[in-house]
């Protein structure tokens, strides 16, 4: 994939925060800073909220990223929007180039209705304990989450998800736009082939400014 910026084994870390499998963490990034999404094992899915600091009523919006860049799957040099229409974040680089901005993460409802597993684990559930503590709250809806990884195709108007083809240490990078609260879940889905059947651990790195 096409990359707007360059890392080398000497980058240094200014925080790092590993997600366990199917668990969510959250971190605080400031703008100018750089944002890893890092995916430790491969073939995992993240799903990602993200809240300003200074009015956590404005967040990452999916269907405003779509509807502003009138396109399924961003790439680097774009944007990914607020709930009104602010660049929160933009794609510096991407290894896997497969991402899915429709779909809401999934929630107990999902596990219980489609699959018959009331008590399994989800992203929502995960991102909800993750952000319990956080001084501040948080909105959190479903339709908030952008499923970073998430292997979905459009077949004959159908959305078909397909087992995420990217190796261990494949990664999203992230240029801050603004001060915010982020949250990732490494999705527990193990039913279906969004995560190969396997969960596995994720990690989020922080980099200082872009040079």
């Amino acid at each position: 994939m096409k990359s707007m910026g360059k890392q080398t084994e000497s980058d240094e870390f200014l925080n790092e925060v590993i997600v366990p499998a199917s668990e969510a963490r959250t971190i605080e990034v400031l703008k100018g800073q750089v944002l890893q999404i890092v995916d430790l094992e491969g073939q995992q899915v993240g799903d990602l909220a993200a809240w300003r600091l200074e009015d956590p009523d404005e967040y990452l919006s999916p269907s405003h990223t779509v509807s502003s860049l009138a396109k399924l799957v961003p790439v680097p040099g774009d944007p990914i929007l607020s709930n009104h229409r602010t660049p929160l974040f933009r794609v510096l680089r991407d290894d896997v180039g497969r991402h899915d901005l429709v779909v809401p993460c999934c929630d107990p409802e999902r596990y219980s209705i489609d699959y018959g597993e009331p008590e399994h684990g989800s992203c929502l559930a995960s991102l909800e304990a993750a952000i319990a503590d956080q001084p501040r709250e948080l909105p959190l809806r479903g339709e908030m989450c952008w499923n970073v990884f998430m292997n979905n195709t459009v077949v004959d108007g159908k959305i078909v998800t397909a087992a995420p083809p990217h190796p261990a240490g494949s990664l999203i990078e992230l240029e801050v736009l603004e001060d915010l609260v982020v949250a990732l879940s490494a999705c527990p889905q193990d039913i279906s082939a969004v995560n190969a059947f396997n969960p596995t651990p994720m990690a989020l790195r922080v980099k200082g400014a872009r040079d």
